[in-house]
C-alpha cells in the first residue's frame, strides 16, 4: 500500500455531537421538529441538500445556500472546542512509520480544510489538503479523481478511510476497493452496514 486517503470531518474530527447541537438550534429557530443525535446519525447523508431535506426544510422562504452559511457561521464560531478522534494520531504515525503517503479528501472548502488543520495543528501529517470550492458540502468524487490521475497511483495500493457511505461511494468511483468506515462519524453503524462491507467500532480496529 503507497497511499491513505482520509475523511475529515466526523473521521479525523470528532464534531458530529457538535454539528447535531448547531442544527438543533437552527431547527428550534425556525419551530420545527427537532432530532436526538441517534436519530442525526440515521438521517445524516449527501448531498447535504438531501439531509436538509429529512430535516424538514422546504427552502420555499430561504435558500439553501443561506442555511448552509449560517451553520458554518456557527460551526466556525466554536471550532477549537473541537477534539481529535480517539485513536487518529496513533493510527497516523502508524502509517508514516510504514511509509504510506497520507491525503485528506473532504467535502469542506479547501481554504477553510487547510485552516482548521492547521489549528489542529495535523497538516504536518499529510502531503495534501484536498477540499472542494464552497462550503455547500458537495460531492468529492471528481476532486479524488481528478488526484488519482494527477498522481498516478495504483488504486490497487490505495486505502480510504471515512465515516459515511459517500466516503465508500467516493473511493469506489476513484478505483479504490480498500475502504475502511468508521462508526464514530456522522452515520450510524447501521447506516454503514447497509453498505459497506468493511465497518469498525474505533480507529484500533483498522488495521494498515
Amino acid at each position: 500500500m503507497q497511499l491513505i486517503l482520509w475523511d475529515f470531518n466526523g473521521t479525523i474530527i470528532d464534531d458530529a455531537a457538535y454539528c447535531h447541537d448547531i442544527e438543533t438550534q437552527m431547527l428550534e429557530e425556525r419551530h420545527m421538529p427537532t432530532f436526538t443525535l441517534k436519530q442525526y446519525r440515521d438521517m445524516f447523508c449527501f448531498p447535504v441538500i438531501d439531509y436538509y431535506g429529512r430535516m424538514g426544510y422546504t427552502f420555499e422562504n430561504e435558500t439553501y445556500d443561506a442555511v448552509a452559511e449560517e451553520f458554518n457561521q456557527a460551526y466556525d464560531k466554536n471550532f477549537l472546542s473541537l477534539k481529535l478522534m480517539d485513536g487518529f494520531l496513533d493510527l497516523i504515525h502508524t502509517s508514516l512509520d510504514k511509509g504510506y503517503e497520507n491525503v485528506i479528501l473532504s467535502a469542506s472548502r479547501e481554504d477553510k480544510l487547510k485552516e482548521q488543520c492547521h489549528l489542529l495543528g495535523i497538516d504536518q501529517y499529510f502531503t495534501e489538503l484536498l477540499g472542494t470550492d464552497n462550503l455547500y458540502g458537495g460531492s468529492k468524487v471528481n476532486i479524488g479523481k481528478a488526484f488519482m490521475q494527477r498522481r498516478k497511483f495504483d488504486p490497487k495500493e490505495c486505502m480510504f478511510i471515512g465515516d459515511s457511505l459517500h466516503d465508500r461511494e467516493t473511493a469506489n468511483a476513484i478505483g479504490i476497493d480498500n475502504v475502511v468506515l468508521v462508526a464514530r462519524g456522522h452515520q450510524s453503524k447501521k447506516v454503514l452496514e447497509e453498505g459497506c462491507d468493511h465497518v469498525v467500532d474505533s480507529f484500533a480496529e483498522v488495521v494498515l
